[in-house]
Parts: structure tokens; sequence; C-alpha cells
């Protein structure tokens, strides 16, 4: 882990992305929904900035982790491996795809995907005004990253009751914000 880390903080010269990296090589317990959060704030950096190669070589950081019933721990796994499904999706690689979509789903229950809905489509939408309200120059990118792993999360894991479409509308949109921070 500390090798690929460190090939990313000499490769990406951007400050979330530096951060992250830098948290991570100072401290990293796949037990803590803290330092796991910073894995997958990295890959999802990386992704935002187009270093895809590296967001999944960060996604399969945690390749190892099982499940072990603690969901504040699984989601930020899940999330990594929806993150890899998606690239892979969108390079047109198929291999590995079906086995992670396999894995993501035998942990889900889609009949609580409706009790999101407006969770997703108001609440954070509202978080991030309010964000943007508080420090404008920050673009609400705190809230906007909580969405966008929530757009990708959900579209890659498939059955959820907000269309494809919106989820994907609402990544690129957000994506397209955040990388104007450096």
């Amino acid at each position: 882990m500390q090798d690929i880390i460190e090939k990313i903080i000499n490769k990406v010269d951007k400050k979330k992305v530096q951060s992250c990296c830098k948290k991570i090589l100072k401290k990293c317990s796949f037990g803590s929904t803290r330092d796991l959060d910073n894995v997958t704030e990295l890959a999802t950096w990386l992704y935002i900035y187009g270093y895809y190669k590296e967001a999944i070589e960060v996604c399969e950081i945690l390749k190892n982790v099982k499940f072990t019933g603690d969901y504040s721990i699984w989601w930020r796994v899940e999330y990594c491996y929806c993150l890899k499904t998606r690239i892979l999706r969108e390079k047109g690689i198929l291999e590995g795809r079906q086995e992670l979509l396999e894995i993501i789903n035998s942990h889900r229950n889609s009949e609580l995907y409706d009790n999101l809905v407006e969770w997703y489509r108001t609440t954070l939408n509202e978080n991030i005004q309010g964000e943007i309200e508080d420090a404008p120059r920050s673009l609400g990118y705190g809230w906007r990253l909580v969405k966008l792993q929530h757009a990708i999360g959900d579209r890659e894991a498939g059955g959820h009751p907000i269309p494809d479409e919106e989820f994907e509308r609402d990544i690129r949109e957000i994506v397209d914000i955040l990388k104007k921070i450096k």
C-alpha cells in the first residue's frame, strides 16, 4: 500500500490528492471509518482528476477487506468496488466487473432504496447549498463529494429507483465542478 500511495503523491500534484496521501501514509487502519474515508476520498479525487489507473490501484488496496456486518466500514469498501466497476465500464473492460457487482449486491437490500431517494435528491442538495453559503469559495465540495460517491455507488450497483440517467447527469455535473479545485 505504501508504494502505491508514494507513487501517487509523487505523480499527482493536486492539493486534495496530496492531503489524502499524507493522511494515509501517516495512519491507515482498515477497521477505522476515518482512515477508510481517506482511502475513498483519495480514490474519488483521482477519478475526478482523470487518474483512472491510480484510482483503481487505490480501490484495490481494500480488495482483501471482508464484510463483517459493520456497514459503517463496509460502505467505504463497497464504494471503492463501485468506483472500480464504474471505471472499468467507462473503459469498456468487462473482465472483473461482474464479480465485483456480485460482491457489492450481496450485502445490499434494495428494499431500502426508496428511503434514500428524498435524501439524495433534496437533503444532499440542501447541504451543498448550505456549504456554499457558509464558504462560497469551497464550491460545496464536501457535500458534493458525498453526493458523487453515492451517485457512483448507487448507479453502478443498479436496481435503484433513481434512473441511471439522473445519476449520470449528477456525476458529470459534480465532476466538472470539483475538477476546478486544485
